[in-house]
């Protein structure tokens, strides 16, 4: 046989077999998303979802929504698609009963804090050397953070700390977590719940001010 025949052929085998290889192991991944949607679902007491089920996880996608201890709560799983590129994402948020002028954001310190520092974005310091070391800080009212971040909300925060892996922004009228990946395995389960708990209490804090 001709040997640029043979090379088609082969071509097409590895191309072949390797779709099918990433097609079931993208099948295995919905699988596992849609099952950590309905166990965490299950464990906020809100309605399980009937997702579909696409054949490629990136675009799955998945919403809860409703009443979790007398305060309103949204969880979403999905895709965020740019020019640039492509990134599983997953966001939630706690309703707040009355409306902040201010907005806080709270991030974890590490390279990109760091870059940030250095372009002038503002850090501001809450005097508890443990949390300014690992948290940066922004916000137009500095008297407002020190005053929301109390000793105990901070240990809080600091019991939680390496399980944070995203933002956290209190603005208008939610307390809204957001990072980057998808639910997959168990302990990215439990990992989120603590910090929806977590942002809960930060909920909590914010109104009793």
């Amino acid at each position: 046989m001709d040997p640029f025949i043979i090379a088609i052929i082969f071509s097409i085998i590895v191309v072949g077999g390797t779709y099918i290889f990433v097609l079931r192991m993208s099948k295995s991944t919905v699988k596992k998303m849609d099952q950590r949607i309905k166990e965490l679902a299950v464990a906020l007491e809100l309605p399980v979802p009937e997702t579909p089920k696409p054949l490629i996880s990136a675009f799955y996608s998945a919403e809860l929504a409703g009443k979790v201890k007398e305060r309103d709560f949204y969880f979403t799983n999905f895709t965020r698609y740019d020019q640039k590129s492509t990134s599983y994402t997953t966001e939630f948020s706690w309703a707040l009963n009355n409306k902040l002028n201010n907005r806080v954001v709270l991030s974890k310190e590490g390279i990109a804090a760091t870059f940030q520092k250095q372009f002038g974005i503002q850090d501001i310091q809450i005097g508890n050397k443990e949390f300014d070391e690992k948290f940066l800080i922004r916000c137009d009212d500095e008297n407002f953070v020190k005053k929301l971040l109390s000793e105990d909300l901070m240990k809080e925060i600091l019991k939680r700390e390496r399980m944070i892996h995203g933002t956290i922004v209190i603005h208008h009228q939610e307390v809204h977590y957001e990072e980057a990946g998808v639910l997959v395995n168990e302990n990215d389960l439990q990992r989120i719940l603590r910090i929806i708990e977590l942002c809960r209490q930060i909920a909590v804090e914010t109104e009793n001010m």
